[in-house]
């Protein structure tokens, strides 16, 4: 989807639409974000500097791209939260486009990526492993490889997956990601590193409380 989203911002920048009742997430950067009630909210920033859009196309494009995602997965499983855009001389124009998720299932349908997000249970479950190497995070950085079973054998491990090239941020203290495709930039903040050309890539995994 972050390409689809692309296609929208190309549209939108110039048109002024902004919509939405202002949530309290904001992002300076493409994010995806799981909050404590486990829905997701989906940040795509994107930075133009062209100057003709379509305003009408823009309307049409969001409108039918959630429309129909809704009428196949139910109401209320993907909304329009807001598109804002703002412009400066150093800049140009930045796209703000936020989309509440009912839950990661439906942020991974509509964007087309691998995601979950729920406890380590859960994703054992849903056919997800942990044989990989980790990396402790402590106080908001990286403190070298680490054994994880602990942390997996504790019930309110929580765990995010996801194969996408984007900043992630949880409700809760990072404990572990996995080691060589995650950089940690805070407590609660992962920048997941995913090449979607290399078909040897593997979705990042964070572990939190």
């Amino acid at each position: 989807m972050k390409r689809k989203l692309c296609a929208v911002l190309c549209l939108a920048v110039a048109a002024g639409i902004t919509t939405g009742c202002g949530a309290s997430f904001e992002a300076d950067e493409s994010t995806v974000y799981i909050t404590k009630q486990g829905n997701v909210i989906g940040a795509d920033i994107e930075d133009f500097n062209e100057e003709y859009y379509d305003e009408e196309e823009l309307q049409q494009y969001i409108t039918d791209s959630i429309q129909s995602y809704v009428e196949a997965n139910g109401d209320g499983s993907l909304e329009l939260d807001r598109f804002e855009t703002e412009s400066s001389e150093k800049d140009g124009v930045t796209a703000h486009l936020y989309l509440n998720y009912a839950t990661y299932i439906d942020y991974a349908l509509f964007n087309d990526v691998t995601m979950f997000a729920g406890t380590v249970e859960q994703a054992r479950q849903e056919g997800f492993t942990f044989d990989q190497s980790f990396q402790k995070a402590e106080d908001g950085a990286l403190t070298g490889t680490a054994d994880v079973q602990e942390a997996l054998d504790d019930e309110n491990t929580k765990v995010v997956v996801i194969g996408e090239e984007t900043a992630v941020r949880v409700d809760g203290e990072i404990l572990y990601v996995s080691d060589g495709n995650a950089d940690l930039t805070g407590k609660n903040t992962v920048q997941a590193h995913y090449d979607i050309e290399n078909e040897d890539a593997q979705p990042v995994y964070i572990l939190y409380k």
